[in-house]
């Protein structure tokens, strides 16, 4: 069959006799693109339990199915595109992606989230997640509707940004609005950036460690689903709508997250700078001279018409629409920034004009690139030139810090590789690698090769143990919420380095439980018990704060195990100089993160139950988790 055939799914196996639980659809949709093979696969109520969804089935995929020879560009590396057993239900922030792979920038394991519509359209669709090998002949796109699948010749949508691809397809199929769901690839994607990412939905982006570059190398362009027909039914309908209730009544009241519910991450930036953690020119500095009282919420969002464009079941004031009022680009419609666009499409590469940030950010999600890796090259790129480190015959032109045409000019070189864009689009790490010298010294980054997120993490030391020891090429479990529900401290002094890595290791799980649940992470701020509470009333099981713990924990030993297997170990566990350098001023400059780091490993891997010479989960500790088989894998030999 070729790979523009349509095929209806057909099952391989037959229906398991188990009652299947609230929430779940039953069955995965395979897609071989290689082949055009579309079929689907029942799992097992008893696999529901073990792994739940998003991340937590994702990740026992990738484990099983690809190989240490399998790197992210061969065409049997898997994209696993998952929701949770909520999506589709109405709870707030629960129809959300979870993107699995192997990805680009670490060439090992990858999860990263993305909101909106797709999670609970593809539950409609009668199914948990699409799991797609192989790679198409020509580009192509995924076309869902209900029981029809179809792989459909793309080169109508070549060359084209995320809004315009899903646009083409909103006329092709005579839907809009929530009707249809498309998540594509735009011109990174197609030409390989190594920080590409898919973005859907007008807006949302799972945008972690290259997985759009993952989908360009399958040549599949887009998925574009049709919201499906299918029904959906709770176990305990008035115990999910209770739950979901008390979830929303939490957020709109608690202090520590009534903000989020009015303002989403807007409020992050001046509450960061006041930390010495938001970026301010490639870490060169912490302060400035911008007057801080115009970059509170109430003037980032009401200096711009705009309107809600909330995900589904949603009732956050969160996710908008803007229109940009003035300058250069007036008129234009854009995605309000999240926090990390006001960072790394502003901050980051000394741009403080609100209208051109907004603008410029969603120019990076049009292109389809990781906003913050974006930053952190774009930065690097400005400081180099600045110093002298690179040469406008280099680069092809001379940019500065606050540039921000000149910053859209260097994303497109990347998006087409063109120029030294080529080289960039390689990422921050392998890009310093190649230039050298003294320019080398400025980048921020891992030396697994993934980026930190949109924060200053020098004073934020929870963050930057997590990003260079977790194994899904993002954050893992830093900067908890409610962390006293597990028996952990309330507050910790943040510059002392054993309360960091306890608390950090001890945390560890709860993020991998919300991202198998689809749940979204601007409403996760509530507490453990909640969620499970919900979970229990939509599927029917009785679960608990320690079967959730234990659900994650298990999921990170399973990234781990799938890392180490990929040659990714402990001496990867370190930020690059600049990234864990001391800062020059502000709120931090007193800290040095690097004079505690080797303690703070050391007691990570205490925390957590992991060896520290080897990097692998300890037996005992597999065993406490249920993962008898993952401790013979990892300690055969």
């Amino acid at each position: 069959m070729s790979p523009t055939a349509t095929a209806k799914p057909s099952s391989s196996t037959s229906r398991p006799a188990q009652p299947l639980p609230g929430g779940y659809a039953g069955k995965l949709l395979r897609v071989n693109l290689s082949t055009g093979k579309v079929w689907t696969q029942p799992w097992s109520p008893d696999e529901m339990r073990e792994y739940l969804g998003g991340v937590g089935l994702g990740a026992k995929i990738l484990y099983d199915e690809v190989g240490p020879k399998v790197h992210w560009d061969h065409p049997e590396n898997r994209l696993i595109l998952a929701t949770g057993p909520l999506a589709g239900l109405p709870v707030w922030g629960t129809g959300g992606l979870s993107v699995i792979t192997r990805g680009a920038l670490t060439d090992g394991a990858t999860s990263t989230q993305a909101n909106g519509f797709f999670g609970a359209a593809l539950k409609f669709s009668g199914y948990d997640a699409i799991v797609i090998q192989g790679q198409a002949k020509k580009l192509s796109y995924l076309y869902i509707n209900d029981d029809a699948v179809e792989v459909r010749d793309a080169a109508h949508l070549k060359g084209k940004d995320t809004w315009e691809t899903q646009q083409a397809l909103e006329a092709e199929h005579g839907l809009s609005g929530h009707r249809l769901s498309v998540y594509s690839v735009g011109p990174a994607g197609e030409n390989l950036v190594r920080f590409a990412a898919i973005q859907g939905d007008y807006g949302h982006v799972a945008s972690k460690n290259g997985c759009g570059a993952v989908m360009g190398k399958k040549r599949l362009k887009a998925v574009c689903i049709v919201r499906g027909t299918k029904a959906l039914a709770a176990h305990d309908t008035r115990g999910l709508i209770q739950a979901a209730d008390d979830i929303a009544h939490d957020l709109k009241t608690d202090p520590s997250t009534a903000t989020l519910y009015n303002w989403g991450t807007l409020p992050g930036v001046m509450n960061l700078y006041k930390l010495g953690v938001l970026p301010i020119k490639n870490y060169t500095t912490n302060v400035t001279t911008v007057d801080m009282a115009e970059w509170e919420p109430a003037k980032l969002r009401h200096g711009f018409d705009h309107r809600g464009h909330q995900c589904s079941a949603c009732g956050m004031h969160h996710c908008h629409i803007q229109v940009i009022r003035k300058g250069a680009h007036a008129g234009e419609r854009v995605d309000e920034p999240e926090y990390e666009g006001w960072s790394g499409a502003g901050w980051q590469i000394g741009v403080t004009d609100k209208e051109a940030i907004s603008w410029l950010n969603t120019r990076v999600d049009r292109a389809c690139v990781d906003v913050n890796e974006f930053g952190w090259v774009c930065g690097w790129v400005m400081e180099c030139m600045d110093k002298g480190y690179l040469t406008e015959k280099q680069v092809g032109f001379t940019l500065t810090f606050g540039d921000a045409e000149g910053a859209y000019r260097l994303l497109q070189m990347i998006s087409h590789r063109e120029g030294f864009g080529d080289i960039l689009a390689e990422g921050v790490k392998r890009a310093a690698e190649k230039v050298g010298g003294e320019a080398a010294r400025c980048a921020v980054y891992t030396r697994k090769g993934a980026s930190p997120r949109g924060h200053d993490h020098r004073g934020r030391w929870d963050e930057m143990l997590d990003t260079c020891t977790s194994s899904n090429g993002t954050m893992e479990s830093a900067n908890p919420t409610h962390q006293t529900e597990i028996g952990l401290p309330g507050r910790i002094n943040p510059f002392d380095g054993e309360q960091v890595a306890r608390l950090t290791g001890g945390i560890l799980g709860r993020r991998h439980f919300e991202d198998s649940l689809g749940w979204c992470s601007f409403t996760f701020r509530t507490r453990v018990e909640m969620l499970a509470r919900a979970l229990s009333a939509a599927t029917g099981w009785s679960y608990r704060l320690e079967d959730a713990m234990r659900l994650g924990r298990r999921t990170a030993a399973i990234l781990r195990a799938f890392n180490l297997r990929c040659g990714i170990g402990p001496e990867s566990e370190y930020p690059s100089e600049r990234y864990g350098s001391r800062p020059v001023d502000g709120p931090a400059k007193d800290h040095h993160v690097m004079d505690q780091w080797e303690r703070m490993l050391d007691v990570w891997y205490e925390t957590v139950g992991y060896d520290r010479k080897t990097g692998k989960p300890k037996k005992d500790t597999l065993h406490a988790l249920g993962l008898p088989w993952l401790a013979h894998d990892l300690w055969r030999k």
